[in-house]
């Protein structure tokens, strides 16, 4: 502890060392005249620095917050009020000074995403008036008016424990300069001779992007190639993307002597604003006259020259685009199963990443990209950026935020693989206080899922309906975690809330089945919805996830549950895992998650009657809507997920009659008489015939199920199939053809050798027409 005095004098004496050496501080303020300290810090930094660039985090519908922003805005010229719920469209941004807000909202993603934008030399101020006391997120966790504050102490822990910190709280006044090395801030170095242009490399503020630029042109190169750009947040890898882009237009011009496009796409416009920034900085500095179009929300859009385009695309549009490259932003988010439509459609792919930082990928999905791209034997190029540009490599700041909210969270390799499995209720008090086992257990789940927000650590922890449930082989060594929430026994108020469409926090199952099935008994059962499950990397397709499944259920069926289920994103792994374990798909979200890229999916395995009950019930709704809206509302499903759902949806079982009019059109269809589009409506009710057909004990193959998902229920234009099977329309033609034929066989004892032809008489003996 310091006085007062002190305590400032070594905050002026950090900002002088921060600036030389290019490294940020923290001051955090925890009191209730937090108002004046904030003012003070400011005072002080604006004798070190004058006329900042400010970027300022607020809940700005919250009572008085605009009133404080004001305030504190009155002692700047550049300042950026930015409302939390829109602070990914600052993320390309760089300020001298961060603030902020936390009186209204605590919530871990609005920490990693601001202070990520703060410089070297720069500060970042938290202040609240107490961290657990009236805070939006942390009442979007309480259950039954209960919640816990084991991730606040822990998040206050990580100040004290770290440098380059200071505290300001009602006990008084706590310093922590920084005392550690730093590695020279990164300066760029133009390669001797380089491919790409001097003017490219000159825009770039690293050797590391001057590396990248370079490494740009691999993809000029002939063949299927692909391109991975990896870099945690804050090295620059979006503007060395932008660059590159210009560069190999110019490029492509030398070669082509034609029109070239470039799609860039990625989860929102916001998030490719820096690619498309530096594209149009890197082709003004070529000498380029351009077009520029923006979107409403101000974001570049389309760059049109005289001989080029590049444009951003949303993701579902930019697969079935074309052009000379497609550049992928923020790949993870979108999700494996669209980076593998992705590099089947196109030729040339760039795909840029995040790795850790607050929505990093972690190593699961460069695992995940690593195994796709090896199976469909594409020339790859990887490339990671190391040096930060926003600070120097060391910065303290960047240390205690990875620490704080685990961010770079990885498991210890499992150990004593001969010992005894052990079922463990992990303690959340003891885990939250062990960095150690916290590490270990969050560590699985985080680099077992390539889709991770820091704000499910403080859900995991503060929940007090949420629970931790682990394999341990040995003294503390993990193998396998669960999150588990606790759902259902909703009031009546609940259920007539579900029932006219509104929403609340947690009960996610119980809500979707009485929104979507509209059966209210399901609202009184009580069942775990497992959030995340999760094996080390090294132990995974070892059987070790479906035993700790199988312990769970068990132990849910002790506890007198109605019912295990899970939500998750239509990955075909994790559905097929799902399915293998006895759950049945209940319900599929009508709508895509554009953030996270996919379909959200309901699976749940009954335990008691009534839950069998209304599941298998759910089951069958769930399947007659896929199957009669899969050209609509599902028409951008990915066709291997519908396969999956529908076998696991094979309880559910309808006959379904093909009239002999139909029967007769298909016959000549598979003599070659007809073509595919005027038997349509034949191909069609038998395909439905298959799918509903719950009880036969044959099988059409995969490639055949496929196609006649895309083509025949989807509607799915010739070229979309061909790509998702890769191979012609030729083979797709024959594919239908074949899977018709056992259709038509085992049904109808029908071939191509029947004869053709019908009388009255076989009609009305079928079908009553009037």
């Amino acid at each position: 502890m310091v006085n007062k005095e002190q305590f400032y004098d070594q905050i002026i004496k950090a900002f002088e060392d921060g600036n030389i050496r290019y490294y940020r501080n923290l001051v955090y303020i925890e009191r209730e005249d937090y108002l004046d300290y904030v003012k003070e810090i400011i005072n002080l930094f604006l004798k070190f620095k004058q006329d900042p660039s400010v970027a300022y985090g607020f809940v700005p519908w919250a009572s008085g917050s605009k009133e404080r922003m004001k305030t504190i805005k009155e002692y700047f010229s550049k300042f950026d009020d930015i409302d939390y719920a829109n602070a990914e469209y600052y993320l390309g941004n760089t300020y001298d000074l961060v603030i902020l807000d936390t009186i209204d909202n605590f919530q871990p993603i609005n920490i990693g995403r601001l202070v990520d934008l703060a410089r070297g030399g720069g500060l970042i101020i938290i202040y609240t008036n107490n961290l657990t006391k009236d805070k939006a997120f942390r009442t979007s966790i309480v259950r039954n008016g209960l919640v816990l504050d084991e991730y606040e102490k822990r998040f206050k822990r990580k100040l004290y424990e770290h440098e380059g910190i200071f505290i300001v709280d009602a006990n008084g006044y706590v310093s922590k300069p920084f005392s550690g090395n730093i590695m020279l801030k990164s300066e760029k170095k133009v390669p001797r001779n380089p491919v790409m242009s001097r003017e490219i490399h000159e825009l770039s503020l690293s050797e590391d992007q001057n590396r990248v630029i370079e490494n740009f042109t691999y993809l000029l190169s002939g063949g299927q190639r692909a391109l991975v750009l990896t870099a945690a947040r804050g090295r620059g890898k979006s503007a060395a993307t932008g660059l590159s882009i210009a560069g190999l237009i110019e490029k492509l011009r030398e070669r082509k002597g034609k029109s070239i496009r470039v799609i860039v796409t990625a989860p929102s416009i916001a998030s490719a604003s820096q690619v498309m920034l530096f594209a149009k900085l890197g082709l003004k500095v070529l000498g380029e006259e351009l077009s520029v179009k923006v979107s409403d929300t101000g974001h570049i859009k389309t760059l049109r020259g005289d001989y080029f385009k590049v444009e951003y695309v949303p993701p579902d549009a930019a697969v079935e685009d074309d052009g000379e490259l497609l550049i992928v932003d923020e790949a993870a988010a979108l999700g494996i199963n669209y980076i593998d439509l992705a590099l089947r459609a196109w030729k040339k792919v760039a795909l840029v990443t995040t790795v850790h930082g607050y929505e990093g990928s972690n190593k699961a999905f460069l695992r995940y990209l690593r195994r796709l791209i090896e199976s469909k034997r594409i020339r790859v190029k990887w490339i990671n950026i190391e040096q930060p540009l926003r600070y120097a490599n060391g910065d303290p700041i960047e240390k205690w935020l990875y620490d704080a909210l685990l961010l770079d969270a990885e498991p210890s390799e499992p150990q004593y693989l001969n010992h005894t499995m052990i079922y463990e209720d992990v303690d959340k008090s003891e885990l939250a206080n062990d960095d150690i086992k916290l590490r270990a257990i969050y560590g699985i789940m985080v680099t077992a899922h390539y889709k991770n927000n820091p704000d499910d650590l403080m859900i995991m922890l503060d929940g007090v309906h949420h629970k931790i449930k682990a394999i341990r082989i040995g003294e503390n060594s993990y193998v396998a975690a669960c999150q588990i929430a606790e759902e259902g026994e909703l009031s009546d108020n609940m259920v007539d809330i579900a029932l006219k469409g509104g929403t609340f926090d947690g009960d996610l199952i119980p809500d979707r089945i009485i929104k979507h099935v509209r059966i209210k008994d399901f609202a009184r059962l009580r069942g775990w919805r497992i959030v995340r499950i999760a094996v080390a990397s090294e132990l995974q397709d070892k059987g070790f996830g479906s035993e700790l499944l199988k312990m769970i259920y068990e132990e849910a069926k002790d506890k007198g549950m109605d019912w295990v289920g899970s939500s998750f994103m239509s990955d075909q792994k994790v559905l097929n895992f799902w399915i293998k374990n006895g759950f049945a798909p209940v319900h599929i979200s009508p709508k895509k998650n554009e953030k996270l890229g996919d379909y959200p999916v309901v699976v749940i395995r009954p335990i008691s009657d009534i839950a069998t009950k209304i599941v298998k019930i759910s089951v069958y709704m769930l399947k007659e809507k896929l199957l009669n809206t899969l050209h609509d509302v599902y028409f951008n499903m990915n066709p291997e997920v519908v396969r999956l759902i529908l076998k696991g949806s094979s309880v559910a079982h309808k006959t379904v009659d093909v009239n002999p009019i139909l029967l007769d059109k298909t016959i000549s269809f598979l003599q070659g008489v007809s073509p595919y589009e005027s038997s349509a409506d034949g191909i069609h009710m038998l395909t439905l015939k298959y799918f509903w057909d719950g009880e036969r004990d044959w099988g059409l193959t995969q490639d055949e199920e496929l196609v006649l998902i895309a083509k025949v229920i989807q509607g799915k234009p010739w070229s979309y199939v061909s790509t998702i099977l890769d191979s012609n329309r030729t083979h797709i033609y024959e594919l239908i053809y074949s899977a018709i034929s056992k259709i038509m066989q085992k049904y109808y004892n029908l071939t191509a050798d029947s004869k053709v032809g019908l009388t009255l008489k076989d009609v009305m003996s079928s079908q009553q027409y009037e």
